[in-house]
């Protein structure tokens, strides 16, 4: 009988040994595991950093700095079409305005083409008690015309808003790229802010430049320190660069 309680309790003891030997063998692993991704982070952190820190090459600031010659010249043109534009608009306006009936409180107003309302140039409705809407004739500018223009006029003044915008965001971007102290990282996230913020205006002034110098025997590439006079025998971009008469 001692025998067998014996040889069951070896039994137990090896058992035991095994288990704990099994324990010991997980908590190693996991241990090691643990090791081996703390390693890894730290290399992830150590290359990330790197990549922040890493200087940008005096190549890479040139490549930008000619970018930047081509947002400010596209920028250029784009506010001039905007002045061109808004001057036009701004004139037909003065002409509506210059035949439109005046009431006696010196404010000009449009009626409507269905003539059911009345409304003065500051875009305040006229009642009826306020006017006798037959006084203003058939012949006399409506009210939908002189509203469209004012909103043409109010988008170029937005657009123009932007665009200056921009040009300053291309001022403060070639700061710091004279500055020497722009990172790699630091300089793609300025490359990436600037393509953001480009209004639509200026992004179709590059386009039709790159699309000029695409044709055969044109530059393969464009730089806004190119002379002008060959930017302009080049086909489309005079058009692109020079706003059109109106």
């Amino acid at each position: 009988m001692v025998q067998i309680i014996d040889q069951f309790r070896n039994k137990e003891q090896a058992h035991s040994d095994r288990s704990g030997q099994k324990h010991w063998f997980i908590k190693a692993r996991q241990h090691h595991q643990k090791r081996a991704d703390v390693g890894s982070k730290l290399e992830a952190d150590i290359l990330g950093l790197a990549a922040e820190t890493m200087m940008a090459t005096q190549i890479q600031i040139e490549e930008f700095k000619v970018k930047l010659d081509t947002y400010e010249q596209a920028t250029t043109a784009a506010l001039m079409q905007n002045q061109i534009a808004l001057d036009l608009v701004v004139a037909q306006i003065e002409a509506l305005l210059d035949r439109a009936y005046v009431m006696e409180d010196g404010r000009r107003v449009f009626k409507t083409e269905d003539g059911a309302q009345v409304f003065d140039e500051f875009g305040q409705e006229v009642k009826q008690d306020e006017l006798d809407f037959g006084l203003i004739k058939p012949s006399d500018p409506t009210w939908e015309s002189f509203s469209g223009l004012s909103e043409e006029r109010n988008q170029l003044n937005q657009e123009r808003s932007q665009l200056f915008e921009f040009q300053q965001k291309l001022d403060d971007a070639r700061e710091k790229a004279d500055s020497g102290d722009l990172t790699e990282e630091g300089l793609k996230d300025l490359d990436a802010d600037l393509l953001e913020a480009m209004p639509p205006s200026v992004a179709k002034q590059i386009s039709g430049v790159e699309n000029a110098l695409s044709v055969p025997n044109a530059s393969s590439s464009f730089t806004a320190k190119a002379n002008p006079a060959a930017l302009q025998a080049a086909p489309g971009v005079k058009a692109a660069f020079q706003p059109e008469t109106l």
